[in-house]
């Protein structure tokens, strides 16, 4: 693996205990959210060109999507949980090739 792609994985996954600790108690951790993005940007300046994405990546960015549609079904008032849905959404398939919707 690319050393600063392993960097900004250690860094995500950093955020991803910040962001899904805050989860379960049905808050959203808004500075861990915009590192989170800024660290995504990158990931993906760093990988566009690659086939592959590291599973150890995937996996964190699956952990901390799958914990936001998860949380949010149990709040009465979903809005602070759906801007941040409809982003990592966008996040995971620009960095995944972007096509994944047509499938």
């Amino acid at each position: 693996m690319n050393e600063k792609i392993h960097a900004i994985t250690i860094i995500i996954e950093t955020l991803a205990s910040d962001i899904i600790e805050s989860l379960r108690r049905k808050i959203i951790n808004e500075p861990a959210f915009v590192q989170l993005y800024a660290a995504l940007d990158e990931v993906y300046i760093l990988t566009r060109q690659d086939k592959q994405i590291d599973k150890e990546l995937a996996a964190v960015l699956f952990q901390i999507y799958s914990q936001l549609v998860t949380q949010s079904s149990y709040v009465y008032d979903v809005s602070p949980f759906v801007p941040h849905i409809g982003k990592m959404q966008g996040m995971i398939r620009k960095i995944f090739g972007g096509t994944l919707q047509n499938s």
